[in-house]
């Protein structure tokens, strides 16, 4: 059976800044994840990485998984999905890996397998993602200055990307599911009187539409009738689910499903540590979770090393 000092679970920004700085401690690693470059792949045009003052997805996690490339020598890395992990009586971890003929043994797990954004589930949502289509406010709202942009969620997400949007886009039309915003008030009274929010209630998103990107959002309106707008932005903020499938037996999770984990990565379980959106961190963004991701590796060095004494 093959052991390691350090398992990372998942290949986005945390999980490659972990093995990384794990790689650094001189640590032996083994790296899991189906996905190289995580969810950033899926990104579209960033500009709130430092040191690149405008970049995308693709070419951002190109050079981050180059940059792991350099550390093979500690590193092994595993493009596989992970369906269980275990804690032996001795302490020790069990992961199971699809492809795999054992499981993985490691002395710590640090586990970064980040979160899915819900989704709309209508026509048009996957041709054009990327395309006027965002899961990220604060990612992508700069990216749609004097555009008419549709906002689909009536809770806090929705109401702080409405806050967002405010000062840079040219009509904001927020559409929400029930006859009323589930969004704190204090949040809705930065809008609710702003003459370029147009608050939709009973508003279910039917279809998105558009040649090469979003022209038109479809939806149903409370008497059934079909509405169109001419958008060139759609931000959906229905929530996002925590990818912690393989731990929910493991530890306890939070009641959206996220690991509950401190800012150094240090969770409930000893020798089990959590960084990124996987976590109940409160910013999804990818430099927040490269930070995460290099604490937990060093709270993971510092907890081998005093097993070690």
């Amino acid at each position: 059976m093959a052991r390691y000092d350090v398992a990372i679970i998942g290949y986005g920004p945390a999980g490659i800044t972990a093995a990384i700085y794990a790689a650094r401690k001189n640590l032996n690693v083994i790296l899991l994840g189906e996905h190289p470059g995580g969810e950033v792949v899926n990104s579209g045009e960033i500009e709130n990485w430092p040191g690149d003052g405008q970049t995308d997805g693709l070419t951002l996690a190109d050079k981050m998984m180059r940059h792991l490339e350099r550390h093979t020598d500690h590193v092994v890395i595993k493009q596989t999905r992970v369906t269980a992990i275990e804690k032996t009586p001795a302490g020790e971890f069990l992961v199971t890996a699809e492809g795999e003929n054992e499981p993985i043994e490691s002395t710590t797990v640090i586990y970064t397998t980040g979160r899915h954004p819900r989704l709309l589930n209508v026509p048009g949502e996957a041709e054009f993602k990327n395309k006027g289509i965002t899961y990220c406010a604060t990612c992508d709202a700069p990216l749609f200055p004097d555009k008419e942009v549709a906002v689909i969620g009536g809770g806090n997400t929705g109401a702080e990307a409405v806050i967002m949007l405010q000062k840079i886009a040219k009509k904001i039309y927020l559409l929400h599911l029930g006859d009323a915003l589930k969004a704190d008030a204090v949040l809705v009274d930065n809008f609710k009187n702003d003459p370029k929010v147009q608050i939709i209630y009973q508003a279910k998103t039917a279809r998105i539409s558009g040649e090469g990107t979003v022209q038109h959002l479809s939806y149903t309106d409370a008497a059934g009738t079909e509405q169109s707008l001419a958008v060139q932005g759609v931000f959906v903020t229905i929530g996002a689910i925590p990818n912690t499938e393989p731990v929910k037996n493991l530890l306890p999770l939070d009641p959206f499903g996220a690991i509950p984990a401190d800012r150094y990565g240090v969770t409930s379980l000893p020798g089990f540590f959590a960084a990124g959106d996987v976590t109940d961190i409160r910013d999804a963004q990818i430099v927040v979770a490269a930070g995460h991701g290099c604490s937990a590796a060093l709270s993971a060095g510092d907890y081998l090393s005093r097993l070690k004494k």
